[in-house]
């Protein structure tokens, strides 16, 4: 059963309207995955901050208009998130393994920017590389490829 079936029945039950968190669609997810990447380590760096632009124009196809607004919603998102399985379910229901993997490494580039990644930052990949489907050894491959690309 789903998160979302069990708080359809939970509210059901209890007899309440109250409101649940949609899933976001495959853009704003990644976005929101690619904005909390930039924050996990508790600062925004500049490089971490063109990295995730990049990769959210040339992934998307978007100008500086469509940028700012798919950031917009993604930092709510962000600052609203109790946890990464939101935003990881509606990457994986919509993207294929392999499309998957780009996101991982996509979300790789930003842990790297300022030049290190530090134990909150590769706790999370770790994690999220999890939740899309990768294993342990998978996402050292996954993080070791982008080092060397990017290194």
């Amino acid at each position: 059963m789903s998160a979302y079936m069990f708080l359809d029945k939970l509210t059901a039950w209890l007899g309440t309207d109250a409101p649940r968190a949609s899933k976001p669609g495959a853009k704003s997810a990644v976005a929101e995955l690619l904005v909390t990447a930039s924050l996990i380590d508790g600062s925004l760096d500049a490089d971490e901050i063109l990295v995730r632009d990049r990769l959210l124009k040339d992934k998307f196809d978007l100008d500086e208009a469509g940028l700012a607004n798919l950031l917009a919603e993604a930092e709510q998102a962000s600052e609203n998130a109790v946890d990464f399985f939101r935003f990881t379910s509606a990457i994986k229901d919509a993207y294929d393994r392999e499309q998957r993997e780009t996101v991982v490494e996509m979300m790789c580039e930003i842990l790297l920017a300022d030049g290190r990644i530090d134990e909150d930052e590769m706790n999370m990949g770790w994690r999220i590389a999890g939740l899309l489907g990768f294993d342990n050894r998978e996402w050292v491959m996954i993080r070791k490829r982008v080092e060397d690309r990017t290194g």
